[in-house]
């Protein structure tokens, strides 16, 4: 014998439902057309219900999320900051680093190691302040270098 199957009332789950706004009403984020004509409404004429106030701030805020950071970036190529921050890691870093990769880099400003010298500092002073004259040097006056 087939078994009876049977269901829930609905009615409690009919209640329990929250209306939180899950559905989607009006066009879709990629038809940028019908965007544009509900953000141009926005300011040409008043709306009728808040759905269709809610609806073309969302399409309005479209376009001013995308002039906004076209402005930012407009700013920035045009006006650039002057930090060594900028400087190393902006967008027109890209072409030097691709340079230095396949080409090498220039040889750094700075010392990158401590340098040795022949020099022995200490016995240098010593001759200075002793004799005034460092021992082996030729002389740095004109009479003795005529004879």
């Amino acid at each position: 014998a087939p078994r009876a199957v049977t269901r829930a009332p609905l009615g409690p789950m009919r209640e329990a439902r929250r209306h939180l706004g899950e559905t989607t009403t009006g066009p879709p984020v990629s038809d940028l057309a019908a965007n544009a004509k509900l953000a141009v409404e926005f300011f040409t004429t008043s709306p009728l219900s808040y759905r269709e106030f809610k609806q073309r701030c969302i399409s309005l805020r479209l376009f001013a999320f995308a002039g906004v950071c076209s402005g930012c970036v407009v700013s920035l190529v045009v006006s650039p900051p002057k930090s060594s921050y900028w400087m190393t890691w902006s967008p027109g870093y890209i072409f030097s680093w691709v340079r230095s990769s396949f080409f090498g880099s220039k040889p750094p400003i700075f010392l990158t190691e401590k340098v040795e010298r022949a020099t022995d500092v200490p016995d240098v002073v010593k001759q200075l302040t002793t004799t005034r004259r460092l021992a082996g040097a030729g002389s740095d006056s004109e009479e003795e270098d005529d004879h």
